[in-house]
């Protein structure tokens, strides 16, 4: 009889088969058609999404991932809720600055919130495994 997290790790690793050789699909689809450098670029734009679809199928990692996307990006909240309390349009400015800041090429705002989703979702399964160590 095979375990319950036995069955949980082969269904992640059948998830991550899938993610990797859909991939390398879409790679070799882009080196076929003659390696324009639009569908590189569409590619790397692309992949962080494609990875966090494959990534997140837990809920609690979604909801992980949702909260550090706002906390990450609180800045812009705060500035928005400052515009509609005060009417004030530089409250607005300024947190529409942010934003494009944040959401422009060069900054890494999707791997930081993946990367803070990552080490929390590790600290989670740490306590969670170590309850478990003391039932038995």
């Amino acid at each position: 009889m095979k375990k319950k997290g036995c069955i949980r790790l082969m269904k992640s690793n059948k998830v991550l088969e899938d993610y990797k050789a859909k991939q390398e699909e879409w790679k070799n689809k882009i080196r076929k058609n003659g390696n324009h450098w639009y569908s590189w670029l569409w590619y790397l734009v692309a992949f962080p999404f494609v990875w966090l679809f494959y990534n997140i199928r837990d809920w609690r990692t979604a909801i992980i991932f949702i909260i550090t996307f706002l906390v990450v990006s609180s800045e812009v909240w705060a500035m928005y809720l400052l515009y509609f309390i005060t009417k004030n349009a530089w409250f607005l400015g300024i947190g529409s600055a942010c934003w494009i800041f944040w959401l422009g090429p060069g900054t890494p705002f999707l791997p930081l919130c993946i990367g803070i989703t990552i080490g929390i979702k590790s600290i989670f399964n740490k306590i969670s495994k170590g309850n478990k160590d003391d039932e038995k």
